[in-house]
């Protein structure tokens, strides 16, 4: 009977720190690493700089692009189409995760306002990518916009793997419910109003990170949806939930590209990884030509910008949970102060809406149904009243979590 007895609490480091000093722990890390994750098609740099999408051309461009390059997608990353008296309307939707209910709610509550412009450019990252292709079609498309944040169906993006999975695999949670709702929302008639729009010379982006390459990869939705390609459908969803996929939450997205006479696949991320808004290209900003246009900028941030006061635990995943979301405040802060210079800049107005205020969350869920209604609700009365900003908060007034 002794022989039957479960192994002491003491035994199993006992054994583990054995199995290590003989080598085997690391084999049995790598073979469980291996059997969680797909093996990758080897390409060079060079392959990187050649690489089209089959069947594509012209759909695609790096944020950091050199300012030689610029004239060359002009055409992209500038619309064409401006009202009546030369101004045009540019939407930029930030990054956010579950706070991009609060965009969804802005929208439609600037709707009922009645005063919501028809965007010429409409541009997105990892949540704003969700919510940028019904801005684009316009206020027909609010009641989509609405359930694709607080339908019940959000709920599902809560599945969690088991713990093995989650350490050794690509995520957290598995993408499948994930790409349900893109699915569910993003359908061919959606489609044939982007193309219909992008003709007119309207334009819609979305970033996404190429993780292989470390650059924020700007895609041009319009030009996808009007290139009459029979995997558009496909495409966009792809990019759509490449952009939305926070690392570790959801998986990456392989998007299969061709170069020098060979197949393989590219990583794309969360777009939100690199940069939290993106408006125009980087190059652009130093000696930008708007050709006459002035536009009235609008920018939606999914998140809080201010600061906020709580005493953190001196534990590792508190401090690395409180670093991140500080550089992401940051980061976004400075996003948006470089949009309005460049609106004053170029006499254009500068709008902007965000999160102003700690909502309660429950931060064991990835995506609190809770919390977006509250963020749901914020937005739309924010949008209701056409309460917007002239710049980032500048810190000089804390929030405070309860």
């Amino acid at each position: 009977m002794d022989e039957m007895k479960a192994p002491s609490e003491k035994s199993i480091p006992t054994a583990v720190a054995a199995v290590s000093r003989k080598g085997i722990l690391p084999l049995l890390l790598t073979f469980i690493t291996d059997r969680l994750t797909p093996a990758r098609t080897p390409y060079t740099l060079a392959d990187l700089l050649q690489a089209e999408l089959p069947g594509y051309q012209d759909i695609r461009f790096y944020a950091d692009m050199p300012g030689t390059d610029l004239p060359a997608y002009r055409h992209h990353f500038l619309p064409s189409v401006s009202g009546a008296d030369g101004r045009a309307s540019w939407l930029v939707l930030s990054s956010g995760g579950v706070g991009g209910a609060f965009g969804a709610g802005v929208l439609t509550g600037w709707s009922k306002r009645g005063d919501r412009p028809r965007f010429d450019l409409v541009t997105g990252v990892s949540a704003g990518a969700l919510i940028s292709p019904f801005a684009f079609i316009g206020a027909a498309a609010d009641r989509e916009l609405a359930h694709l944040f607080i339908n019940a169906s959000v709920t599902k993006l809560n599945q969690r793997r088991s713990l093995l999975t989650e350490i050794f695999g690509q995520s957290a949670i598995p993408a499948k419910p994930l790409r349900a709702l893109i699915d569910a929302h993003i359908d061919a008639k959606l489609t044939e109003k982007i193309a219909i729009r992008h003709r007119t010379g309207a334009r819609l982006l979305v970033v996404t990170t190429n993780l292989d390459a470390q650059r924020s990869m700007v895609w041009d939705i319009g030009a996808i949806a009007a290139s009459g390609q029979p995997d558009r459908l496909r495409l966009i969803g792809d990019i759509l939930e490449a952009s939305a996929s926070i690392p570790a939450i959801f998986p990456p997205i392989r998007i299969g590209v061709s170069a020098n006479g060979m197949d393989f696949e590219e990583l794309h991320a969360d777009g939100g990884a690199i940069r939290q808004v993106y408006m125009l290209p980087d190059a652009f900003y130093v000696d930008p030509d708007l050709e006459g246009v002035c536009p009235d900028i609008y920018v939606i941030v999914n998140a809080e910008l201010a600061p906020s006061f709580q005493v953190i635990p001196q534990q590792s995943v508190s401090i690395v949970e409180r670093a991140m979301s500080s550089l992401e405040k940051a980061s976004a802060s400075r996003g948006i102060a470089r949009l309005a210079a460049f609106a004053r800049q170029n006499r254009a107005t500068f709008r902007l809406a965000y999160i102003d205020r700690t909502l309660p969350i429950d931060r064991r869920l990835p995506f609190d149904p809770d919390y977006m209604q509250r963020s749901f609700a914020l937005g739309q009365s924010q949008g209701r009243a056409g309460a917007w900003e002239f710049g980032p908060p500048i810190g000089t007034s804390l929030l405070e979590e309860r």
